[in-house]
């Protein structure tokens, strides 16, 4: 009997190393396949010069047992321009890899296109296969390839940017004192993160309302187009004058244009949609700028603002803040005689508001207009815009300002900013002969035009 109780333990060990979990026996039913967290992996965007974006696949086995992938491999072969990392092993093929039940695994994707005289952008597939119990599986991989002018960090002269291909900045850009950067309608110019364009010369930017010029961040990705701060924007420096920029779209920055030139000829931003600002859209540092038939929306401070004086103006503009993922500690439209943090103070400021909309759907800003001196002045004419504001109700509650009374526009959640049949901004602005139209190319009104960056179209 003691022989028998001697070995009871070693037998319940054994009983123990025999019993294998059932998220390890592996099956061989033809039934048991794999899930995966993207039937196509999608690459929007390649500029064929920087390579790619990583992209991850999860490979997931919803099955209670454990399933052996026979083979993961790449359509392509070793002739894919795709490359696949699978257990942190680079390679276009992987062998006999058991999956436990209910557990997943990750594959690193990575697309290299090669350079070629395409100009317009290109299609580059394959897909990964797997092999799973007699079952075949696929994924696809799609990548849209593009040709570009590369950038690097460079002081440039006068130069014309075309819209034969994209131009990729990849560092900083500066035009040199007296030099003209000119960028052709139609053009597309995409940004790294910590780009940034320089201008000490003068910046032409020839966009219209058909082919309109087009700044942003260099992903493509849907999850990056409304995303702030993924490159620098564009700063106009202290020898800078007689800037034009129509018809352009500048988003994805920190701020869309930084101005500081006093004393020097203005900058006109006609036509234009910034968007996404991860700070200001438009800020001007004692200058001289005018901002006409402009859409601003989404920043994260400014929309536009004017410090340490200078001259603004601002027509047939629209400022506004809805659904803004940015939590925002000033109001969206701000003109001080001081720069703060300076000594710059007591400074003339000018300032020329007309045909406007500065308003939100936020509960932290009944103000969104800030008009403050430090002692110095401020000379203002604010006339025919709506605006969100109480401290300037009893002042400004003339001279055809609406206020405190919602746009309506058509549809605010989707960033369409145009005017809804109800609107009290319709038929509400003063005619402006220079002005003939919108920021789409629509003709305004020649006697009761609308508020705002857009003219509503009448059926």
């Amino acid at each position: 009997m003691k022989y028998l109780i001697s070995l009871l333990p070693l037998l319940c060990l054994l009983s123990v190393f025999s019993c294998t979990p059932d998220d390890e026996v592996v099956t061989a039913d033809p039934g048991a396949v794999l899930s995966f967290s993207a039937d196509t992996v999608l690459f929007d965007t390649v500029f064929v010069a920087r390579g790619s974006i990583t992209k991850r696949l999860k490979v997931y086995n919803p099955n209670k047992k454990a399933v052996r992938i026979s083979d993961i491999t790449l359509g392509g072969s070793g002739a894919s321009p795709y490359k696949l990392t699978i257990n942190g092993v680079e390679s276009p093929i992987a062998n006999n890899l058991e999956l436990r039940g209910r557990d997943s695994l990750f594959i690193l994707v990575k697309v290299n296109i090669d350079p070629s005289d395409v100009s317009q952008p290109f299609l580059v597939s394959d897909s990964i296969m797997f092999r799973t119990n007699g079952n075949l599986q696929k994924v696809k991989l799609v990548a849209y390839g593009q040709n570009a002018y590369f950038h690097s960090k460079a002081a440039i002269g006068t130069t014309v940017w075309g819209s034969d291909k994209a131009h990729v900045l990849l560092d900083t850009i500066l035009v040199r004192a007296g030099e003209t950067l000119t960028i052709e309608k139609g053009t597309q110019v995409f940004a790294t993160p910590g780009a940034v364009l320089l201008v000490n010369g003068t910046l032409l930017v020839e966009g219209t309302p058909e082919e309109r010029v087009v700044f942003s961040g260099y992903r493509r990705e849907q999850s990056y187009q409304q995303a702030p701060g993924q490159w620098q924007g564009i700063q106009i420096l202290t020898q800078s004058e007689n800037n034009r920029i129509r018809y352009a779209d500048i988003r994805n920055t920190v701020w869309g244009f930084r101005i500081g030139n006093p004393g020097k000829g203005g900058t006109l931003i006609e036509g234009c949609a910034i968007q996404y600002a991860f700070q200001d859209g438009i800020i001007g540092f004692t200058s001289n700028i005018s901002v006409v038939n402009t859409l601003i929306h989404n920043c994260g401070r400014y929309g536009f603002s004017g410090l340490g004086g200078g001259n603004y103006e601002v027509v047939y503009t629209t400022i506004v803040n809805y659904n803004n993922p940015m939590q925002r500690e000033s109001p969206s439209f701000v003109i001080t005689d001081y720069i703060p943090g300076t000594e710059i103070r007591n400074m003339e400021a000018n300032l020329r508001l007309v045909n406007s909309i500065v308003y939100s759907d936020g509960f932290n800003f009944k103000d969104e207009l800030l008009l403050e001196s430090d002692g110095g002045s401020i000379t203002a004419e604010v006339a025919n815009n709506v605006l969100r504001t109480e401290i300037f109700k009893d002042l400004l509650g003339e001279d055809g300002n609406i206020l405190n009374q919602d746009p309506k526009f058509v549809a605010a959640s989707k960033q369409d900013f145009s005017l809804d049949t109800l609107s009290v901004a319709s038929g509400a602005a003063k005619p402006l002969l220079d002005v003939r139209r919108d920021l789409k190319g629509q003709s305004r009104s020649t006697t009761k035009p609308d508020i705002g960056a857009f003219e509503r179209t009448v059926d």
